[in-house]
């Protein structure tokens, strides 16, 4: 009987300890703790150490880390979250709040960075295009002057390189017959610098075209991430139409453009 008992005790301790480490478990804040970055969109952040810039995509839960959110055209204190994916392609989809603990809406894509370091945003504006004879010059510029149809395209405009004269920057996206015989068709997408009456290549991709999974590149900001006073041009790669979304940076000097690390 006494036996019994203390089997019985045991077993009771056992399911309350149990209980309580999982209790304990889901108190405790579990999430990656991140430094020196900036993160762009949901998926890519970018890591600045001695100055250099080292990019990369990673999805990972992050439990109310304080950081500086670019919100309304500046930078203002708060702090992000991560909950469950519900689309754009990741499991983690991140949360802002400022200070007072107010959800932060944004307008454009996700911009913040760690409270460690500092960058400088470049204002722009811009023009949607529906005229697909406003990007006639780079059409005849990739041959692509027949069969052709545009699926998007914007101008950005800024002075990319500080001498008070605005340039522009085009983000395109077009779907293209293969050829008369068949039904195939091809989804073209590029980002083009017209500086000078010059047209200078970002980035450009190619693929069958489905509607779907399609990669559309765009320009999104320029943005100084090392404080040398040298901004990087931040490219969007839209993957397909439900994400997810990677984000690309190209350093501009000599009249073109480099990528910068990353996959």
């Amino acid at each position: 009987m006494f036996k019994n008992k203390k089997g019985i005790l045991i077993l009771v301790i056992s399911l309350v300890s149990i209980y309580l480490l999982n209790v304990i478990i889901g108190i405790i804040p579990i999430g990656k703790k991140y430094k020196n970055t900036v993160f762009i969109g949901e998926s890519t952040k970018v890591n600045i150490k001695d100055g250099k810039i080292y990019i990369y995509n990673e999805d990972k839960k992050i439990t109310k880390q304080q950081v500086k959110i670019y919100f309304k055209n500046s930078f203002v204190d708060g702090y992000v979250t991560s909950d469950q994916g519900k689309s754009s392609g990741v499991e983690n989809s991140y949360k802002l709040y400022n200070t007072k603990g107010d959800s932060l809406i944004l307008n454009s894509i996700y911009l913040f960075t760690t409270p460690d370091i500092k960058i400088s945003v470049k204002k722009s504006t811009t023009q949607e295009i529906d005229n697909i004879d406003t990007i006639n010059n780079i059409l005849v510029l990739n041959n692509l002057t027949s069969d052709v149809e545009l699926d998007y395209a914007k101008i950005d405009y800024l002075d990319i390189d500080d001498d008070k004269t605005e340039e522009k920057i085009y983000s395109i996206g077009l779907i293209k017959d293969e050829s008369d015989e068949s039904e195939e068709q091809e989804y073209i997408s590029f980002v083009y610098l017209e500086k000078d009456g010059k047209y200078v290549l970002i980035s450009k991709s190619e693929s069958d075209y489905d509607g779907i999974s399609n990669v559309r590149l765009s320009f999104i900001k320029s943005i100084d991430f090392n404080n040398d006073d040298k901004y990087e041009i931040v490219i969007e790669r839209m993957m397909s139409e439900y994400g997810p979304y990677y984000y690309e940076l190209y350093s501009y000097g000599s009249n073109k453009f480099a990528k910068i690390g990353g996959e």
